[in-house]
């Protein structure tokens, strides 16, 4: 599976251009162009390196290292110019295609959080075998993956990238949430934070 950078920049919407000259300020011009989202409910950015979300569900395996010189360079260099931001390096464990796989996604829903130590089993089980899959099945999901922190926190990363907003929040997404499991599971998270974003293109 891929390992994925991602920067959050809270307090401010980076347009594409800004985004652009942030990262080749960083990395040169030898960076692959980013996945970019703007937070809808607070002004806040994420962005995604490389185009993991753009690669087939079963990518080829990615050079490691050269992502590691990358997460160095951008570790260092993204708080002289944002200096609340964060970077880290996640590594992918999952990627489903969804429902509406092939279709264009225009809103990128997040999960992030830790959870209980005495939970996390069945927590990764809920997550593999019930909770992520049932969202991939629901209409209007394009495609969801799992990333994990192994160095930071929260350590557990959820992404859903959908056609419309309102994927989020419909009768059969409701159903997949509203199951005994997920009631079992969900008490033990810690350290949450959920993000519904706009996709820049």
């Amino acid at each position: 599976m891929s390992t994925v950078i991602v920067i959050r920049i809270p307090g401010i919407r980076l347009s594409r251009e800004q985004c652009d000259a942030l990262l080749r300020n960083a990395l040169g011009e030898n960076y692959s162009r980013a996945h970019l989202c703007h937070a809808i409910d607070a002004p806040e950015t994420y962005i995604y390196l490389a185009d993991f979300l753009k690669q087939p569900v079963a990518p080829e395996p990615v050079n490691t290292t050269a992502a590691t010189d990358s997460f160095s360079m951008l570790a260092a260099a993204i708080p002289q110019h944002y200096p609340d931001a964060s970077t880290d390096l996640l590594q992918q464990t999952m990627d489903l295609q969804g429902q509406a796989w092939g279709k264009t996604a225009t809103c990128h829903y997040v999960v992030e959080t830790d959870v209980d130590a005495a939970a996390e089993a069945d927590f990764n089980d809920w997550y593999t075998q019930e909770h992520m899959p049932g969202l991939a099945a629901v209409p209007g999901t394009v495609r969801t993956m799992r990333l994990y922190n192994q160095e930071g926190s929260p350590r557990y990363h959820a992404l859903y990238l959908l056609q419309t907003q309102e994927t989020f929040g419909s009768p059969p997404w409701l159903a997949v949430r509203g199951t005994e499991w997920s009631s079992r599971v969900r008490p033990h998270f810690k350290n949450t934070k959920r993000t519904m974003f706009n996709i820049i293109e």
